[in-house]
């Protein structure tokens, strides 16, 4: 129960890594409040949380927009007095060649803006006055290289890791903590989307998986409670990738 009548609010929490995240707060005791762009997903969302014995509610919404961000934050502290954890997990991706690439903006909005929006927000309202929180931002390994066909992915992701840091650093003397989750393959509808529009796009990367298996949500939802959890409390500007070794296989030659 290390999050015990802690107030959680994530971001993208009606699928994937969010859903398995706010599942898994709720179960330490956590009061989570979940947002996703669609309302009846964050519903769904609730329920799956109270089915299971824990405490949640919804505040749904488009995470990239910044008048959003401040009134959800607003809702949650009005509501619960405060914001102890934010995790930043929304995020889209768009496989499409740089020439043709179409989604910079919304891409931009929804993996960089928000994160900084929401951050931004929660530090005002709740973490800053109280000198206590700590914010996890959901990046990717795209962070650490670049690949063909998503550009607006891959500098976004970027940018999440430098907002991390930045953040981080300013913010430490307020007792905030910021950290960057990574992860790698992951078994979630956003990469199921993508291998259903190229089923070869990824056949070598689950290859080249030192692991031998892609991810599973629960399991980055793990580092994500880690990563806002006690145990972190010396753990801060930390960029952390959560990927069975892919980005430690750097020689180009397979794993096996």
């Amino acid at each position: 129960m290390r999050f015990e009548n802690r107030v959680v609010v994530i971001t993208g929490g009606g699928s994937g890594m969010g859903l398995a995240a706010a599942r898994m707060f709720a179960a330490e005791g956590a009061i989570v409040a979940i947002n996703d762009l669609v309302p009846d997903r964050v519903a769904e969302a609730v329920g799956q949380v109270e089915e299971a014995g824990g405490r949640a509610f919804a505040i749904p919404g488009d995470v990239s927009d910044e008048e959003v961000a401040r009134e959800r934050v607003r809702e949650v502290v009005s509501r619960q007095g405060r914001v102890d954890v934010l995790v930043n997990c929304a995020g889209i991706s768009t496989i499409k060649p740089a020439v043709e690439y179409d989604a910079w903006r919304r891409t931009m909005g929804v993996n960089l803006d928000a994160p900084f929006y929401w951050s931004r927000a929660a530090a005002i309202q709740s973490m800053i006055p109280n000198r206590s929180g700590a914010i996890v931002i959901v990046s990717s390994n795209a962070a650490f290289a670049g690949f063909p066909g998503d550009v607006g992915y891959i500098a976004s992701k970027h940018g999440a890791a430098g907002l991390t840091k930045a953040l981080a650093v300013e913010w430490a003397s307020h007792g905030i903590r910021v950290n960057c989750l990574c992860p790698g393959l992951t078994e979630t509808n956003m990469i199921r989307d993508m291998e259903a529009l190229d089923a070869n796009r990824f056949v070598e990367r689950r290859r080249r998986i030192p692991l031998g298996r892609i991810g599973r949500p629960e399991e980055q939802a793990n580092a994500m409670l880690y990563l806002a959890s006690d145990e972190a409390s010396y753990v801060t500007g930390l960029v952390m990738n959560n990927d069975g070794g892919q980005m430690a296989l750097y020689s180009g030659f397979s794993p096996g």
